[in-house]
């Protein structure tokens, strides 16, 4: 039986969307998560480490318009 670990942006607050600042949302851009070295550095472990990735609709429509564009090790793992 393989772990399942859910990973999400939630602020504090309950704010879920766009949290890369994707336009067209009240409540946009209040991650950091590729200024910040420590929090990226966290995040490319948990992606790397993963055997695979389960995502919803929206966010694999989201995903596939975006990732196959971008470049460097989280890039190549999506």
């Amino acid at each position: 039986m393989r772990k399942l670990i859910v990973s999400t942006f939630l602020s504090i607050d309950g704010v879920m969307e766009a949290p890369g600042g994707e336009p067209g949302y009240e409540h946009t851009g209040w991650v950091g998560v590729f200024e910040d070295s420590d929090c990226f550095a966290h995040k490319l472990q948990e992606v790397q480490e993963a055997e695979a990735h389960l995502l919803g609709r929206v966010t694999y429509d989201s995903f596939a318009g975006a990732w196959p564009f971008r470049t460097g090790p989280f890039a190549e793992k999506i």
